[in-house]
């Protein structure tokens, strides 16, 4: 973009005029030429009257807005250091550097010559001076030539795009009708608080539609995802380090017993969320606030990578007494117990086809703000830092799709995800029962030989 005062001919009253174009050529020649007839052949002409009735006129949606409201940007040009557009093929760039890069990327490296020592200094007042040395620094700067889009490759793209738009559409309302179905089972008297389901769904439905197929991980992505498979399977020894608040080798006999070895678990997990720097580094009180809410969801479905079937346990540990569940059927009723061994069934199968699928879900789901469902006098508090988590949470959803396209193609990604998604929010709300089920249960001195961990996970004041 050039702006400058031209005078047009000496008859005209001098004007100020913008020149919008991402053609550099035409900028070149105007700034070298000042050449008067090339500017009035890209200039539209207008005429005075017209141009005094339209400033008499008042648009309204002008109106409702300031008229002189500043438009700054802190994004800055990788290349020429000028104010930046976004980001363009693979680096944050002006729109200037942006058009540079599309015309010149895929030509020959002897296309451009340098009459220095290719070492030019490139800014927004150079840029124009040496293109061998411009191109270069676009490549340095990580702008990338494969981020080139050909009229087919775009076509193909926008086909793809508006295929997945209509797949999404049609799995949402079918996540929908799973949801009313499975609503009319479990709810009698007692009806539940409802959960937008576009918590979760969102990011699937952005996936859908703006992810190509063979979306394949990056080599940062697989070390991302080994990086986060040794840190789950490290978090045992992490948790004993810190101290654990029971013995886990101990059987447990009583109910209050039962709930209380539940730390140990609650413990390890968050000793593999500690691990994981986007979460890690979270506004202390919203990681409380995210460990409160969803943690008891999470900690059942984690034990889908714990359970063993020869023996239908579940042990973490070599060293650890099985999990107490004679409790369950008792407490929770048959109907909820009937529930939760289908959808834990579900859980069971993706663990045994693919444990880092189950460790990515884990994080997902501590970074979901608003997935908790809560009674309506224990409502969840809000966030000190909303971008932060919601970021984390984008990056993990997006990293999980990569992964399962990538290793088990994108039609079980779709399956996968389109059953994960109704699963894990019925599974809450069967959660969110079972734990009005404990808290009704629990007389004063049961609640008074509780560990703190589990009072916090419980949500007892």
């Amino acid at each position: 973009m050039m702006l400058s005062n031209i005078s047009l001919s000496p008859s005209r009253k001098r004007q100020r005029v913008m020149i919008i174009t991402a053609d550099d050529d035409i900028i070149d020649e105007i700034e070298k030429t000042n050449n008067i007839s090339l500017i009035e052949q890209i200039i539209l002409p207008s005429q005075d009257n017209n141009n005094n009735k339209r400033s008499n006129q008042q648009n309204p949606v002008e109106s409702f807005y300031p008229k002189n409201k500043s438009k700054s940007s802190s994004l800055i040009c990788v290349v020429c250091e000028s104010s930046a557009s976004g980001y363009n093929f693979g680096a944050i760039a002006c729109e200037s550097c942006k058009a540079f890069f599309r015309r010149h990327a895929r030509k020959e490296p002897t296309a451009f010559h340098c009459s220095d020592k290719n070492d030019c200094k490139i800014t927004s007042e150079t840029r124009r001076n040496c293109s061998a040395c411009r191109l270069a620094k676009c490549f340095s700067s990580g702008m990338q030539c494969d981020r080139l889009s050909s009229i087919e490759q775009k076509a193909e793209k926008r086909r793809q795009i508006e295929e997945n738009r209509k797949l999404a559409l049609n799995l949402k309302s079918k996540i929908n009708e799973e949801e009313i179905q499975f609503s009319s089972l479990t709810c009698s008297d007692n009806l539940i608080p409802s959960i937008d389901t576009n918590v979760l769904f969102t990011d699937f439905t952005y996936l859908l539609q703006t992810q190509p197929q063979q979306a394949l991980l990056t080599s940062d992505d697989l070390q991302r995802i080994e990086t986060i498979s040794n840190s789950y399977h490290n978090r045992i020894e992490f948790a004993a380090r810190s101290g654990l608040p029971w013995d886990p080798s101990m059987h447990t006999k009583t109910f209050i017993e039962v709930l209380n070895s539940q730390s140990v678990p609650v413990m390890r997990l968050l000793s593999y969320f500690k691990q994981i720097p986007e979460f890690d580094q979270l506004n202390v009180d919203d990681k409380v606030t995210l460990i409160k809410h969803n943690l008891i969801t999470i900690l059942g479905i984690n034990t889908a990578l714990s359970y063993k079937t020869d023996t239908c346990e579940i042990i973490e540990n070599d060293s650890d007494a099985p999990s107490n569940t004679q409790y369950y059927s008792v407490l929770h009723g048959y109907q909820i117990c009937k529930q939760l061994h289908k959808i834990f069934h579900s859980f069971l199968e993706i663990a045994q086809c693919d444990r880092k699928i189950i460790e990515l879900i884990l994080i997902i789901l501590i970074l979901t703000k608003g997935f908790s469902i809560t009674n309506y006098n224990d409502d969840e508090q809000i966030l000190n830092d909303n971008m932060s988590v919601y970021r984390a949470h984008n990056y993990y959803t997006e990293l999980l799709w990569k992964y399962i396209e990538t290793n088990h193609g994108y039609k079980k990604a779709i399956d996968l995800f389109s059953q994960l998604i109704p699963h894990v929010i019925s599974w809450q709300k069967l959660h969110d029962d079972m734990r009005n089920n404990i808290l009704k249960t629990l007389s004063p001195d049961d609640t008074k030989q509780l560990l703190p961990i589990m009072k916090s996970i419980l949500r007892i004041l």
